[in-house]
């Protein structure tokens, strides 16, 4: 990694990986709100090699699975549309 960049996230309290996990969980989260992606399609978007993996990181972050928290986003959805 270049020095110049790694002092500057380490000034900041960041690191690569924190930053990188941070960048993931942004986007996993826009792209579940699109239902023409697979969760395995998402998954490769993120750099993930396996769905799994994927999954597995999902839940660590949220602590549900990213299927119900697709499912949780379209039912949020349909009911502010309802309103």
């Amino acid at each position: 990694m270049n020095a110049p960049f790694a002092r500057r996230l380490s000034l900041e309290g960041l690191t690569f990986s924190i930053l990188l996990e941070s960048l993931r969980f942004e986007l996993a989260k826009r792209y579940l709100a699109e239902q023409s992606l697979s969760i395995s399609e998402l998954a490769w978007l993120l750099g993930y090699r396996e769905v799994a993996s994927f999954s597995h990181a999902f839940r660590r972050w949220t602590g549900k699975m990213p299927r119900e928290a697709r499912s949780h986003l379209v039912t949020r959805r349909r009911d502010v549309r309802l309103q």
